[in-house]
Formats: C-alpha cells, structure tokens, sequence
C-alpha cells in the first residue's frame, strides 16, 4: 500500500519502484511523472541504483553474511499483525 503523506517527488520515486517490481513495466503516466521529477538521467540513476542494491542483496543473501560481532545487534522482529 502506498503512503499517503508523500511529496510529489516521493511518490514518482515510489510509483517507478512499485512499477518496475511489481508490474515489470512502466506505464506512461508513471514514466511522465518521474520524468518530469527527475529527467531522462536521473530516471537511469534510480534504476542503476535499484539494480545495484539488488546485486548486493542477493550477493548477501547467497553468502548467508552476518553483521561483525562488534556491531549494534539487528533490530527485533515486528510484531505479528
């Protein structure tokens, strides 16, 4: 579900995102809207950005990486809803 307190350049960010990973494709309306928050550039940007954190998630996730043993401890899990 999508926020409803955002700014307008939050929610362009935002509806890209959900666009690409929930939709696999970017509608027209999505695609003017980051266009006009962002530019051709910055709409390369985000999407090099997501891929990255994506490469290193997996990388992560495959190699099972704990944090060091001198770091803050994880955050507890959340409550069951």
């Amino acid at each position: 579900m999508r926020p409803k307190a955002m700014k307008d350049d939050e929610a362009a960010l935002y509806d890209l995102t959900m666009a690409l990973y929930r939709d696999k494709k970017v509608s027209d309306d999505i695609y003017r809207a980051a266009q006009q928050k962002f530019g051709e550039s910055g709409i390369m940007d985000i999407i090099g950005l997501i891929g990255y954190y994506d490469a290193v998630s997996m990388t992560l996730i495959t190699m099972q990486a704990e944090a060091p043993n001198d770091s803050v401890p994880p955050l507890p899990p959340l409550p069951a809803k």
